[in-house]
């Protein structure tokens, strides 16, 4: 994926909220700083210009630029005269081990209890970090499946999975009726291991909209690799709670 196809998205120009502390260009900054931290855009990827982003979002170029700025301060890009701009993060996520029982139970229940909305599911070639997270060539490809969970009619989960093509039952109209714990075991993948970081960080344009909270509010995120009994990677999954909406548990075993 491209900044140019992730500007091309008409909802950037209604995005951003005036009626907040956050100033806009702090909001665009973050917009763009979650892309490339989490591997949407890929290490080396040509940043638009300063135009390109004050189009895209509707703002003066002095915004765009602060926003840029930003960005080169904290080391997420490099600026070079006559060249542009280019990503310089590298994503690297830390993983923690939790027993598996009790995990994939937490995660059928919610399955089970809460509202599913489809937002994306189409097979692509994934961003750089995913490729090498499965292994993957540069034009391999992964189903990736784009979705919004709801309770009582209030978002309060966006979830970004890469799945390997494992056949016609992992479908878009399934994922919304089932857990995919319950698609996988129906399918007769035995899920052997699950890595997982939790960590927290900010809202963007995007997931702000989706989530229905204002740019730079607090938001959970859980990073989720699920493993199958040949150690071979099979889902990897990058999720947003909404701290107010969603309450995350976990339980040990001593043994």
């Amino acid at each position: 994926m491209t900044f140019e196809e992730l500007l091309a998205d008409s909802r950037l120009k209604s995005a951003l909220w005036n009626n907040v502390p956050t100033p806009l260009y702090h909001q665009v900054y973050l917009y763009l700083k979650e892309k490339i931290h989490h591997g949407d855009i890929p290490h080396g990827e040509k940043m638009p210009t300063e135009h390109q982003i004050s189009e895209a979002f509707e703002v003066s170029r002095i915004t765009a630029k602060r926003a840029m700025d930003e960005l080169a301060a904290e080391g997420y890009i490099t600026r070079q005269r006559g060249k542009g701009s280019h990503v310089a993060y590298k994503h690297r996520a830390e993983h923690l081990q939790a027993p598996l029982a009790a995990l994939l139970d937490s995660l059928k229940v919610m399955g089970q209890e809460t509202v599913v909305q489809s937002l994306t599911f189409a097979k692509l070639v994934p961003p750089l970090d995913i490729q090498q997270r499965f292994g993957l060539g540069p034009n391999d490809t992964l189903v990736q499946s784009v979705r919004l969970r709801c309770a009582d009619g209030k978002p309060f989960g966006y979830f970004v999975s890469w799945t390997r093509d494992i056949g016609e039952f992992y479908n878009e109209d399934n994922l919304v009726k089932m857990s995919r714990i319950d698609i996988f075991r129906k399918m007769g993948i035995a899920l052997d291991r699950v890595q997982q970081s939790v960590t927290a960080t900010l809202s963007n344009a995007d997931t702000g909209a989706h989530l229905e909270v204002p740019v730079g509010r607090p938001l959970l995120v859980l990073d989720r690799s699920m493993y199958d009994e040949k150690g071979q990677l099979i889902d990897h999954m990058y999720a947003l709670y909404r701290p107010d909406q969603y309450q995350f548990e976990m339980q040990f075993s001593m043994k």
